[in-house]
């Protein structure tokens, strides 16, 4: 009998990311990555989750540190776990919108921030994964999770989203 305490375990890293929407001008802000993994693609800001931080509370600190912006408004929009195909990465991410900012933008070490037209996102190199979660981000109505495989340029190999009612407006 096999001991199931005894088989490998792979790494989970916890952390968040954020899309900025300006509804006023119907734009969202991008970050383009300015190193691997992914660099040169598009993502929302955020980063790890520190270990004595909520979910919540991270995705504030990351969203003040990569932009200089104060979020308010800010909206669970669901959970997706990432796995890296082949290697020994997960990723349990907690994906917000922030609908209201205040602030003047700083520069980013990680990356270009870039204010992008809505309508015109899938034209922009997004990494993979956040490609395929990008219409449940922007779709007010439903609250998403679930599990997606990729390999290590973001590309999605396989994925299982599940869509269920809006969490009750909880915004801050």
């Amino acid at each position: 009998m096999k001991n199931c305490c005894m088989e490998k375990t792979t790494k989970i890293v916890m952390g968040n990311v954020c899309f900025i929407v300006d509804g006023k001008n119907n734009k969202v802000l991008l970050i383009k990555r300015n190193r691997e993994p992914m660099q040169a693609m598009y993502t929302g800001v955020g980063g790890k989750t520190l270990p004595e931080e909520s979910p919540f509370d991270s995705c504030i600190r990351e969203a003040k540190e990569e932009t200089g912006l104060d979020i308010s408004g800010v909206r669970l929009r669901g959970v997706i776990k990432t796995i890296l195909d082949g290697e020994d990465s997960s990723w349990i991410l907690w994906v917000y919108t922030a609908g209201g900012y205040r602030g003047e933008m700083a520069k980013c070490s990680e990356g270009e921030l870039e204010w992008v037209d809505i309508n015109s996102i899938d034209s922009y190199k997004l990494i993979g994964f956040i490609k395929k979660i990008m219409p449940y981000i922007l779709d007010e109505s439903s609250t998403f999770d679930g599990v997606i495989v990729h390999d290590a340029k973001g590309n999605v190999i396989k994925d299982s989203i599940k869509t269920y009612p809006p969490i009750n407006d909880l915004r801050v």
